[in-house]
């Protein structure tokens, strides 16, 4: 009987494969007034997802939100119910909903086992060691609504550099022209 059972566990265990979110970014090191391009992406899907709602958070005062796009992974080519604000500072609310009509069959070619939810680019304004995350519970949903599952977070740190000053470059440059000069004569 206690095999049985074990057997049962493991095969519900193998086969409970859960979606994986994850928060990327297109490099890990970046230098002070740098575009920085962030995306959401759904990964190892064991169902097709109907949908998305979160939120991205962010310092405003190291960091300014330039734009944001959504994935075609809810989009059968008439479109999808999407939705972003970013009228509360440090705080970027996405949502994207296939149709309740939608075809399945284009949803899940669009989808395969990893697809984007949506991108994002930052500006960065200050040096320093910056982060983005999803704190807050970001949710995704079954395309029949039969799963629902949260994510409770993800930070990503990056750091960022201060270029220097293009004057500072001109100073350098002149002082070892002087040098190369003093030295030949």
């Amino acid at each position: 009987m206690k095999k049985i059972l074990l057997i049962i566990v493991l095969m519900f265990s193998v086969n409970s494969q859960a979606t994986i979110i994850a928060l990327k970014f297109d490099q890990t090191e970046y230098n002070n007034n740098d575009s920085m391009t962030g995306q959401l992406v759904a990964s190892d899907l064991s169902y097709s997802l109907g949908g998305f709602a979160g939120t991205i958070n962010f310092d405003p005062s190291q960091l300014a939100l330039t734009g944001w796009s959504f994935g075609n992974g809810f989009d059968d080519g008439l479109g999808s119910y999407f939705a972003a604000d970013d009228s509360v500072a440090g705080t970027l609310y996405l949502e994207d909903f296939a149709d309740f009509f939608a075809d399945e069959l284009t949803l899940v070619a669009n989808q395969g086992t990893s697809f984007v939810l949506a991108s994002f680019t930052f500006n960065a304004l200050s040096s320093g060691l910056q982060t983005v995350s999803y704190l807050q519970g970001l949710e995704v949903v079954s395309l029949d609504n039969s799963q629902l599952e949260s994510f409770a977070g993800q930070a990503v740190s990056f750091n960022v550099s201060q270029v220097p000053e293009p004057m500072s470059i001109v100073l350098l440059a002149a002082a070892l022209v002087f040098l190369t000069r003093r030295q030949e004569g």
